[in-house]
């Protein structure tokens, strides 16, 4: 009997369970018809029990009956139980990669005590980011984030100011949605350079961005970064790098990432700023002396990487592919270039095709319910374009073809 093929996932929110489902849908099936005898059994490790769909954190922060918790939150053990034994969820954490009796290993530090080891044949790690606030990413226990939730949503009932700082999507979106729920709040927008400017969006997209800012009262400072923070009897003093100062209600910190979570990652696999260097098919390149074969990566944590669910979406059936074309290869097979209709699971060749990386260039930014700013291709959209796109129900659509995996076909 063939021994099964260890697969090994880090991480369970956008990039992990992805992976996961695509894997169990799209690329076990197409090797199984190489080889039937081939058996395939993933290990989902993660210290949070639940999905969390942070795209829709700027609307859910709003009101406690905008987006009920439930709706965005999901039980992985639920998402993972179609797939039976050849599917296992561990909650625990990464903390260190080695190798025992030949074969490579994680080390996993469990939630609630203990380690574990896993042996693995293949490894994708999609550990991702953590933003400093539990607001826009699940750090480690999902009930943080709900609690950061309700605590923020309590808190905008009872208060008059609020200042958000970082004019990425996020933090422009969270004060056009506030401005809108709770019109009685002066928000502040503190942006390091100019709204949506890391997302290269056209001076054009900038200015209707600032002006829809503008009509909905958000009070936007462009050009200053918020240096640091001082909780008073009175609210929050929020030191800005021009010399001046804030006192607020609340504060909302929507600047991104504050931890790559690589801390079980030799340094020599990662770039500057912590993330995995990998090549076009998403496999990790290492240091020219480590045996980084079987691994590869996937989501924020991957160098380069721009951080949006747009892009994860490009990134999973590129890694998956690359897996599914490397152990094809070790049966003998060829891997194939494609055809035209390779881009179609199963099609354009017997077997595994290399997917070539190819994100959509599209970005949709609401500024509350009714409207936001877009642009697809480098073309700009028009805002009852960008209300039916995202801006009406924040892509709520998303969650259960997400979590359950329904948004892959079974082959």
């Amino acid at each position: 009997m063939a021994s099964t093929h260890e697969i090994v996932i880090l991480g369970a929110n956008l990039g992990g369970v992805n992976t996961t489902h695509y894997l169990h849908r799209q690329i076990f099936p197409i090797l199984k018809k190489l080889d039937a005898s081939l058996q395939f059994h993933v290990t989902v490790v993660s210290p949070n029990s639940h999905f969390f769909f942070k795209i829709a954190a700027p609307r859910a922060l709003t009101k406690a009956d905008v987006i009920p918790n439930d709706d965005i939150f999901k039980s992985l053990v639920k998402a993972f139980e179609q797939y039976g034994g050849a599917n296992t969820f561990i909650q625990g954490k990464a903390v260190g990669l080695g190798q025992k009796d030949g074969k490579k290993t994680v080390e996993v530090e469990l939630v609630g005590g203990g380690h574990q080891t896993l042996k693995y044949d293949t490894l994708f790690i999609a550990t991702g980011t953590t933003s400093a606030s539990a607001l826009w990413t699940v750090h480690d226990n999902h009930e943080a984030s709900i609690d950061a939730l309700k605590n923020t949503q309590g808190l905008l009932s009872q208060v008059k100011s609020v200042l958000i700082a970082g004019a990425g999507p996020v933090g422009v979106e969270t004060a056009g949605e506030i401005a809108f729920a709770h019109p009685h709040i002066k928000v502040t927008l503190v942006a390091g350079g100019e709204p949506l400017e890391k997302q290269k969006v056209s001076s054009g997209i900038v200015s209707k961005a600032k002006k829809q800012l503008a009509d909905a009262k958000v009070d936007l400072i462009t050009n200053v970064r918020v240096k640091d923070t001082a909780s008073t009897a009175s609210g929050t003093t929020v030191e800005l790098s021009d010399g001046s100062s804030k006192t607020v209600d609340l504060f909302i910190d929507a600047r991104g990432a504050a931890k790559v979570n690589n801390e079980f990652i030799p340094s020599s696999w990662l770039d500057q700023t912590g993330r995995v260097k990998s090549d076009k098919g998403f496999r990790v390149t290492g240091d020219n002396s480590s045996d980084v074969s079987g691994i590869y990566v996937v989501g924020d944590i991957v160098a380069g990487s721009k951080n949006t669910a747009i892009e994860l979406d490009a990134q999973v059936p590129t890694a998956a592919s690359s897996f599914a074309v490397d152990v094809a290869q070790k049966l003998g097979h060829k891997p194939s270039s494609g055809g035209l209709l390779s881009w179609i699971p199963g099609m354009g060749s017997s077997g595994p095709t290399v997917k070539e990386f190819k994100p959509m260039n599209a970005i949709l930014v609401p500024i509350g319910p009714n409207g936001g700013v877009g642009q697809v291709m480098g073309l700009g959209l028009p805002t009852f374009m960008v209300k039916k796109g995202k801006s009406e129900k924040f892509l709520m659509e998303l969650v259960d073809p997400a979590v359950s995996g329904s948004k892959y076909a079974q082959l």
